[in-house]
């Protein structure tokens, strides 16, 4: 653990014994803020080893269950948006996001918020429910973490030389992966066959984690039977692209609310950025578009203030404790330095085609 960190639990348990946490949370200057948590993951498997993203279902609860001891009063996003632009939020109003649509967030996740009675919102990409095998960026780099002891990759056909299959190699081989998967437009299916053989270079059953739909997202009948469950589902693109011309942009927002409206009959009028990247431009592409809102991965409390297409969150993980948790619920972790999201462009392109 890092001094600064360290130094920030220290205080956070001070304020925490001295009632400084709870009366921020009773004031009014909490009252006039909002906190939207991130979730991304639950882990069913080994994910959590892979990517800290991807918390244990006993830490999820654990979060809910603070959240109902901390007398928290969590709000659907449209609502709690509209009462924050009001001045009428509850005192410690939270929202609860996720990201995606993984099948741990089914399986998992909803019946855990259903036991407390919270609403959610998925913002769900749809591309891979309908194609329903692993989505390719992120299992690329799950396959050559899981491949690691390996020790070395030998893919004459993708690499002109053996790639070492520590942190580094692991982090360039999935970049350089990806990107000949974008540079020859490979279609899913296409993409998925390339998965197949990276996993056979590494000696991993790729089949045997397609059973398990490890990295799968919900499949169409697991999408409706969401949106009649009443989880709020919004936007992430189709493809979880984005492109940095509105025509583009537009295309793919359109896609994603055609195929939300087979599984919800509630219209989606809020958008999460995919990997959190946002440019100057796309506020108002979004605005201009009819959408309400859009949430970042910037940690903070939303206001009046706020720009309504530039929303912080609170991106829930594995390294961020119990304390720090409750700071957050209480304002106080507003207050302390925090280490600002860096973007990637990963999700980022041009105005090209993109692939099926």
């Amino acid at each position: 653990m890092s001094l600064l960190k360290a130094g920030k639990l220290g205080l956070l348990r001070v304020l925490e014994a001295t009632g400084v946490s709870d009366r921020l949370a009773r004031s009014a200057w909490r009252q006039d803020r909002l906190l939207i948590l991130c979730y991304h993951g639950i882990a069913r498997f080994d994910e959590g080893e892979w990517d800290g993203l991807y918390i244990p279902s006993a830490m999820f609860r654990r979060r809910m269950e603070l959240l109902a001891e901390s007398g928290c009063h969590v709000l659907p996003l449209g609502e709690a948006l509209q009462r924050l632009n009001n001045h009428t939020l509850p005192e410690r109003a939270v929202a609860i996001t996720f990201d995606d649509g993984f099948v741990d967030f089914y399986q998992v996740a909803l019946p855990v918020l259903e036991s407390f009675g919270f609403p959610v919102t998925l913002y769900l990409t749809t591309y891979y429910v309908d194609y329903n095998r692993p989505v390719f960026d992120p299992m690329c780099s799950y396959l050559l973490w899981k491949g690691r002891d390996k020790g070395v990759l030998n893919w004459p056909g993708m690499f002109g030389s053996p790639v070492t299959l520590d942190k580094e190699g692991r982090s360039q081989a999935a970049r350089a992966i990806k990107g000949i998967a974008l540079e020859r437009d490979l279609s899913g299916r296409q993409k998925d066959a390339l998965l197949a053989e990276l996993a056979s270079k590494l000696g991993v059953d790729y089949e045997e984690l397609c059973q398990r739909r490890v990295l799968h997202l919900v499949n169409p009948e697991e999408a409706a039977d969401m949106g009649a469950r009443g989880v709020d589902l919004e936007l992430h693109t189709h493809r979880h692209r984005e492109y940095r011309g509105q025509a583009r942009m537009w295309g793919e927002l359109e896609d994603n609310r055609q195929r939300l409206a087979t599984f919800s009959p509630r219209e989606p009028r809020h958008f999460c950025y995919t990997g959190g990247v946002h440019l100057p431009q796309f506020p108002g592409y979004l605005r201009d578009f009819g959408l309400l809102s859009a949430t970042t991965c910037e940690p903070g409390l939303c206001t009046t203030s706020s720009n309504p297409f530039l929303l912080p969150r609170l991106v829930d993980t594995v390294g961020l404790s119990d304390l720090e948790f409750r700071a957050w619920l209480a304002g106080t972790g507003q207050l302390l330095p925090t280490r600002p999201y860096r973007q990637t462009e990963g999700q980022l392109l041009e105005d090209a085609d993109p692939a099926d």
